[in-house]
């Protein structure tokens, strides 16, 4: 293992920050010094969460969408089948030690397969649309984790 991690430069840096950096800033700055710091605070957090569950959560995703565009194209009219079928063949199964933005960019092609699927499918009871409203729910709370964890220190 690499030590120290990611994980624990990230920590030691919102450490420093919030222990040592943003106590120190005077009152005269009308507040807006420490409210960078909080901002930074944030974001530091929001990476080091993201580092945590983003890999994870896009394989999930890709899988699960992948499916759900493969099974569903067949119903597609031409034009539509095409592009999305043009979109599955360029994201194929990813094996799970490839790096996050190879897997942010096949979620990227992969959820533009599933617009065109919603668009060429305008009735909103259709069993396909039911099924990406159903991916749709699992992609949030797969991305809930590092949502909701970025958010657990002082506030701006």
């Amino acid at each position: 293992m690499i030590e120290p991690t990611a994980d624990d430069v990230i920590g030691a840096v919102i450490t420093t920050l919030e222990r040592d950096i943003a106590p120190n800033v005077t009152a005269a700055d009308d507040g807006y010094t420490a409210s960078l710091c909080r901002t930074v605070g944030q974001m530091l957090r929001s990476v080091r969460s993201r580092l945590r569950h983003e890999e994870a959560a896009l394989i999930e995703d890709n899988a699960e969408l992948r499916n759900l565009l493969g099974t569903w194209s067949v119903q597609l009219p031409p034009d539509a089948r095409r592009e999305v079928d043009e979109i599955l063949a360029g994201a194929g199964e990813v094996p799970t030690d490839v790096a996050v933005t190879r897997l942010q960019d096949e979620a990227i092609r992969l959820r533009r397969g599933l617009v065109v699927l919603i668009e060429a499918l305008p009735d909103p009871a259709h069993p396909a649309r039911a099924a990406g409203r159903a991916y749709l729910s699992h992609q949030l709370e797969r991305e809930r984790l590092w949502q909701v964890d970025a958010f657990d220190g002082p506030r701006r």
